[in-house]
Parts: structure tokens; C-alpha cells; sequence
């Protein structure tokens, strides 16, 4: 009877050991860190930060490796390298430049409803908020929970309205030196709102007049990345970016823009400040149960420069602020428990550090490690290794 009892405890154990990674992802030609990387099986999944990093913890023992343009990686965790190459596609250009491809614009436009969600439906949601002052970090902020959406994509005629989001908070942590720019400036910046980032991440503009624009075929040319140039007359911003559209059904697959303005400074109380740097990036998944694209990862920067009204002072605020969505139509009841439109770094919840320890989640860029590092006894409510589940 004994050695039946140790046989099944021994057959549970193995059943359920973890298989563990924790490697980086480069370009093959240029060597460069590759972010947003599907690191994936069956039962588990991930991405890569900013630095290529990914870690993945799986009872299975199949890992994965895809991004958008790049030949996929299938192999396991035992032959997986720690660094793992990714090929690029390679890219056919069009036999000539447009200056405008209104046709195709125009299909995808028409198929929003087709490809896309545009009723009312739950998912769940991981946020990672950064504020840099001068370019150094000074706060880190991780949300994790439930969200409502009313839809996804605004087709014609439908206008973002204050109930479209309904996010209920489950796990938050963060870090930050509070007072810094309070006190170094005497004035604090609104940051964006869970609302706010959002709502920019499922704004997709099709470009129009006073863009050049470049096509450049791929995957047998059943996709196409659309580069687009602002070449006004009147330009006001330096604005350029690309699109990556699945011939196959007019869906954007990835939206990618970054926009320069040559604002005015605004002038508010003793200082004044502008929007130098506006970037933002968009990928798309297509829902295996559903049919429908969603967004699976997104991704916002801004920097604003402040001045004294001498012009004796100057100084930049960065925000950056990366969502990750996944368990799209899940079956579960959202319940509103935060206000969603108040700044992020303004936000409470309690620490849960059970979760953080046994969820998976995005790993921490190097630039954040050191920071959180510099902070010492404060940051024990970072202090793991893992990824997003």
C-alpha cells in the first residue's frame, strides 16, 4: 500500500513540474533587443520588455517564438538558447510610390465591423506606467485587473463616451520618489488615466491628403507595411509611422506613429510647457474563439518641456505607459472600483504579494532595475521575477 501512495505522489509531482526560461530576444541582422515578442505554449504566454528580456514559466514543455515580420521559433525549453535570434521577413516594395492609397484605406475602413468588436465585451488587463524627469526614472507603477469595453474600434458614427470603460483594479504596485518634481518645479503634471490610455490606444487614424506614402509587401505579400510621411505645405508637427494590414481581410495588424510638434509653449502660472514628443504603438491580435482582431499590446510616450517665463529653466517630463490585454471575452463580471480618470501615479490599492510572486507578468527593463536597486528598502514590492499569465 505504501509504494502505491509513493508511486502516485511521485507521477503528481512530475505531472506538475515547471519548466522555466528566462532569455532574450535579439534581432538577427542588427542584434538589437526586440520588444513585444510572443514568448508562448499551449498553456502559458509572455512578451518581451523593452530590452528583449522575456522569463516564461510552463508545465509544458513547448516554447514559442513571434513577432509581426519575423520567421516564427518553435522549439522547447531543454534546446531553447538562452539568446534566441529572430529572422525578419523579407520586404518587396511596390513598383511605385502614391501619394495616398485611398483604396485600401477605404476597405479597411468598411470592414471595421467585420474584423472588429464593436459591442460590449470584458477582458483582463496589465498596465506599467513610467515617469521620468530630466530622463531619469523617478516612478513605477504596475496595475493589473478587469476591464469593460463597450467596443473596441469606433465605427461610423460611434463617439467615445464617458461609460465605454469600466475597469475594476485587482493587484497594484508601485515605486517613486514622490516629491521630486513637486518640489524641483512647484507644479505636477496630469499624467494620463486608466481612461485615457485606453482610449489613445483604440484611436487608429487612416491618413489621408499631404501624406507620402511607401508600400512594402511581405509574407507572400498577404501583408503589407504602409509607411506614411507628413509632406504638407503647412507643417506644424513632423508626423510619420506605418501600418501593417492583412491583405486577406483588410485588418490593421499594427498601427505605429510618432509625432514631433513645433507648438507654442502654454503658459500656465509661473512656467510654461510644450508636447515635444508624442509616440505610440498598437498590435493587434485575431481572437481564436471569436474571429475578431483585438488589441494585444500597446504601448504610449510623451515628453513635455517646461520653462520658467525667464527662460533661466528648463527641464522634461517623460511619461510611458505599456498595456498588455489578454483573456478577451472572458466570462467575468467587471466591478467598477476605481475612478478612471484620475492619474495613474495618483491611483491606491493594496499590495498583494502573493500575487506578484505566483502570477506572470512583464519583466522589469534593466534601466528600472537599477532605479528600483537605487530606492533600497522601499522597493520590496518589486523585488520578483516573472511575467504576465
Amino acid at each position: 500500500m505504501r509504494k502505491i501512495v509513493f508511486l502516485l505522489a511521485l507521477s503528481f509531482h512530475i505531472t506538475n513540474a515547471q519548466n522555466q526560461k528566462l532569455g532574450v530576444v535579439l534581432d538577427f541582422d542588427n542584434k538589437n533587443p526586440v520588444e513585444f515578442v510572443d514568448v508562448y505554449n499551449s498553456k502559458d504566454n509572455t512578451i518581451t520588455n523593452e530590452n528583449g528580456k522575456y522569463f516564461l514559466l510552463s508545465t509544458n514543455d513547448s516554447i514559442s517564438f513571434y513577432k509581426l515580420g519575423y520567421e516564427e521559433i518553435k522549439t522547447t525549453f531543454d534546446k531553447a538558447q538562452d539568446t534566441i535570434y529572430l529572422v525578419a521577413k523579407p520586404f518587396e516594395l511596390a513598383e511605385i510610390v502614391v501619394s495616398n492609397e485611398d483604396s485600401l484605406f477605404d476597405m479597411v475602413k468598411k470592414q471595421i465591423a467585420e474584423n472588429y468588436p464593436i459591442e460590449e465585451f470584458n477582458e483582463k488587463f496589465f498596465i506599467r506606467s513610467l515617469l521620468r524627469y530630466d530622463g531619469k526614472i523617478t516612478r513605477i507603477q504596475d496595475i493589473q485587473g478587469n476591464l469593460k469595453r463597450k467596443t473596441l474600434l469606433y465605427a461610423k458614427g460611434m463617439e467615445l463616451k464617458k461609460k465605454d470603460f469600466v475597469f475594476e483594479v485587482q493587484n497594484m504596485r508601485k515605486i517613486g520618489l514622490k516629491d521630486v518634481t513637486e518640489n524641483d518645479t512647484n507644479i505636477y503634471f496630469k499624467f494620463r488615466s486608466l481612461k485615457q490610455i485606453l482610449s489613445e490606444t483604440v484611436q487608429i487614424s487612416l491618413v489621408r491628403e499631404n501624406f507620402e506614402i511607401e508600400e512594402k509587401y511581405f509574407d507572400e505579400k498577404n501583408k503589407v507595411r504602409i509607411e506614411f510621411n507628413y509632406i504638407g505645405e503647412n507643417i506644424k508637427d513632423n508626423i510619420e509611422g506605418y501600418y501593417i494590414i492583412d491583405l486577406e481581410d483588410n485588418a490593421i495588424l499594427e498601427f505605429y506613429l510618432i509625432r514631433k510638434p513645433k507648438s507654442d509653449f502654454v503658459q500656465k502660472k509661473d512656467i510654461k510647457f510644450r508636447v515635444t514628443l508624442y509616440e505610440k504603438k498598437v498590435i493587434f491580435k485575431k481572437d481564436s474563439s471569436s474571429g475578431k482582431y483585438v488589441i494585444k499590446n500597446g504601448k504610449l510616450k510623451t515628453t513635455i518641456e517646461v520653462k520658467n517665463n525667464a527662460d533661466t529653466f528648463q527641464t522634461f517630463f517623460e511619461s510611458e505607459d505599456v498595456l498588455k490585454s489578454y483573456g478577451h471575452f472572458a466570462s467575468i463580471k467587471v466591478r467598477k472600483n476605481v475612478n478612471e480618470n484620475k492619474d495613474v501615479f495618483k491611483l491606491d490599492f493594496p499590495y498583494n504579494e502573493y500575487f506578484w510572486n505566483t502570477q506572470n507578468q512583464l519583466l522589469l527593463t534593466n534601466e528600472m532595475l537599477v532605479f528600483i536597486k537605487s530606492m533600497g528598502d522601499k522597493n520590496k514590492e518589486f523585488d520578483i521575477k516573472s511575467n504576465l499569465k
